[in-house]
């Protein structure tokens, strides 16, 4: 009797709860700056179907608005689906897809800056779960340089 495939089905169960994230962000994207705007969210996170949805919300005081992140995990090709919204415009994002590999999580996918098409990927790191990190950059260029523009350090209250 061979066990049971590994699965990443729990792998955002670590995220679950509440959150003081610091975050970085690059004032501009895409044209090699070093400006880091530096600023504190809050942030609560439930799962759902056990752990097959993680959801979140993070409220950016200083910045004046609210984002979502709507996860769904795909247990026939173990992979997660990632949509991020805001109530800026409410839309659902170009999603990024990917797992975990241990303690670290990569996730792809295409999307838009401004007017410039940009590959992006997520970077997750889950090695201290009271203090995961996550980080997002694009590329410009199909993949040949990328420039990461936000980076979320998470703790909890």
């Amino acid at each position: 009797m061979s066990a049971a495939p590994q699965t990443s089905r729990h792998a955002f169960d670590f995220n679950h709860g509440d959150w003081i994230v610091t975050n970085r962000r690059l004032k501009t994207r895409g044209g090699g700056s070093t400006d880091w705007d530096v600023f504190e969210a809050r942030q609560r996170s439930d799962l759902r179907l056990d752990g097959m949805c993680s959801l979140d919300e993070i409220v950016f005081a200083d910045h004046g608005f609210k984002g979502m992140t709507f996860r769904l995990y795909n247990p026939e090709r173990d992979e997660w689906t990632i949509w991020w919204i805001t109530d800026r415009d409410g839309v659902m994002q170009p999603p990024v897809m990917g797992r975990f590999d241990g303690t670290r999580g990569t996730f792809r996918g295409e999307d838009m800056d401004g007017d410039r098409p940009v590959q992006v990927v997520f970077d997750w790191q889950t090695a201290e779960p009271n203090a995961p990190r996550w980080s997002q950059a694009f590329s410009y260029d199909g993949g040949k340089s990328w420039e990461t523009n936000w980076i979320m350090e998470f703790r909890r209250p």
